[in-house]
């Protein structure tokens, strides 16, 4: 009977002693997916904040480059106005490079000076504002790409 006493207490101390050292693993176990989750979390806040950065920068560009082109179409809607109006003269240079040096020029006498047709005018306005258009989603991709894409690519090449 004497030799029962210490065994069970060994027996209590070595159960006691499995059931620490469990705890205590689960335990860092826990700890570690914490201090990953919170890393994580980090990760993320400093990613929320640079895409919040980005939209701004987007907003700020497409704001300007829409100020841009509704002023160029206000520009060519008034110079289209006053040609209309005959305030402004439509003025085409042109050539006719078929010409043979030595030709002489045929002409009448009741002729009238060449003029544009009647679309020309209509025609020349619409490739304007094309043009216009054109010009400033080429800016704005420019603009997009030096301040987003490549400030964002030098961001994370300094991280």
């Amino acid at each position: 009977m004497n030799w029962k006493i210490p065994l069970v207490i060994a027996l209590l101390l070595t159960s006691m002693l499995g059931v620490t050292l469990y705890y205590q693993t689960l335990y860092y176990d826990a700890e570690k997916a914490r201090k990953i989750a919170v890393s994580d979390r980090e990760k993320q806040q400093v990613a929320f904040e640079q895409l919040s950065h980005q939209m701004q920068t987007i907003s700020a560009l497409d704001t300007q480059h829409t100020k841009a082109l509704e002023h160029d179409k206000k520009l060519i809607t008034q110079l289209e106005r006053n040609v209309a109006t005959n305030r402004r003269r439509l003025w085409v240079k042109a050539t006719c490079s078929n010409m043979s040096a030595n030709a002489t020029p045929s002409g009448l006498d009741d002729a009238t000076r060449a003029r544009l047709t009647d679309t020309a005018p209509r025609n020349y306005f619409t490739l304007r504002r094309r043009i216009e258009v054109a010009e400033e989603q080429i800016n704005g991709l420019q603009d997009y790409v030096r301040q987003v894409v490549l400030s964002h690519h030098q961001e994370a090449k300094n991280k």
